[in-house]
């Protein structure tokens, strides 16, 4: 993902004057430019952040490094916020992290109103899951639920991601997993509460089902290198609800597997009230929008108020032409 918006914020004009990666890395010394493809950029990549962050002095810094407000990427954030530069990322907590990473968000929260800089978590969710979706249902009279349907293919995004989709376990396997594992918030559910925001919905008390998806063939999977036999397990579907004190249902289902040929993602939504409403995405190149909203992010994100930004604070999300022209606030 880093590579990709490197080409990305090539392509718009935006300069980059640092790249970091994790210490011991193999890209460490390696010309950004070239990683990613482009003729060399003159970035070498580093590996320490604090040190690179002074000497660089950023105005934003892209994060694409996992998933949840844990304390290692508490850690990650607080370092580019005390170097005085905002922060956006792919991280999907990070989309609306209050409800579930409280009390480190408040403190990412607070730190970063005390620098005077932004931190904000967007992607494909900021644009199919909640911008699409609030803009829907601000054409309904009543409304009594709003459900989605969305899929993803798990070889888009590598070994790690396989695994954790649980690919080439047998049903068995995934079901005793399911029932002693601690799991974390899904992706999910982050999104219902940044939705909840964005209509202006009070949220209740979340559900989650969590069900497999099991080959009925011999299916390739070119994320492990392997096929998958027919009866074990391609991927799983999260069903996510969100109760609202308006007696709203938000509902997302989630399915990450190894797609058979000529699936395709999509996203797809529906309400119920008056009128009923329908809006589908087909063949979305989920990967590409991921960055490409990551990178159409950078002025709303620049601009915004200090502290931590959900995108329901910010702009409606839009293309720019050129980025190279975006200012600090």
């Amino acid at each position: 993902m880093g590579l990709h918006i490197t080409r990305l914020l090539r392509e718009r004009g935006v300069r980059i004057v640092a790249a970091i990666t994790r210490p011991g890395s193999e890209k460490v010394g390696e010309d950004l430019g070239t990683l990613a493809g482009l003729a060399p950029l003159g970035v070498p990549v580093r590996s320490d952040a604090k040190k690179t962050l002074e000497e660089t002095e950023p105005d934003i810094v892209a994060v694409a490094v996992s998933t949840y407000l844990d304390q290692v990427m508490c850690d990650i954030y607080a370092t580019v916020v005390r170097a005085g530069a905002n922060v956006i990322t792919l991280a999907e907590e990070m989309l609306y992290p209050f409800p579930t990473a409280g009390p480190r968000a408040a403190q990412l929260d607070e730190l970063a109103r005390r620098h005077g800089v932004t931190v904000t978590g967007t992607g494909h969710q900021d644009a199919y899951w909640v911008n699409l979706v609030s803009l829907l249902v601000g054409s309904a009279q009543t409304l009594h639920t709003v459900e989605g349907e969305l899929s993803w293919n798990v070889d888009d995004f590598g070994p790690a991601v396989a695994k954790q989709q649980q690919v080439g376990q047998t049903v068995g396997e995934f079901n005793s997993r399911l029932a002693n594992a601690t799991r974390k918030p899904t992706f999910g559910r982050t999104s219902l509460y940044a939705l909840a925001a964005a209509i202006g919905l009070t949220p209740r008390q979340p559900e989650t089902r969590t069900t497999p998806v099991i080959a009925t063939k011999t299916t390739p999977c070119q994320a492990l290198g392997e096929d998958i036999a027919a009866g074990r397990v391609l991927g799983y579907t999260d069903t996510d609800t969100l109760h609202t004190e308006e007696d709203i249902d938000l509902i997302i289902s989630s399915t990450g597997k190894v797609y058979d040929a000529g699936e395709s993602d999509f996203n797809e939504w529906r309400t119920s009230g008056r009128p009923a409403l329908h809006l589908r995405n087909d063949r979305v190149i989920t990967p590409d929008t991921t960055c490409t909203t990551l990178v159409n992010r950078i002025p709303d994100v620049i601009r915004a108020e200090p502290g931590i930004v959900t995108v329901d604070r910010l702009p409606q999300l839009r293309y720019h032409a050129t980025l190279g022209s975006a200012s600090p606030r």
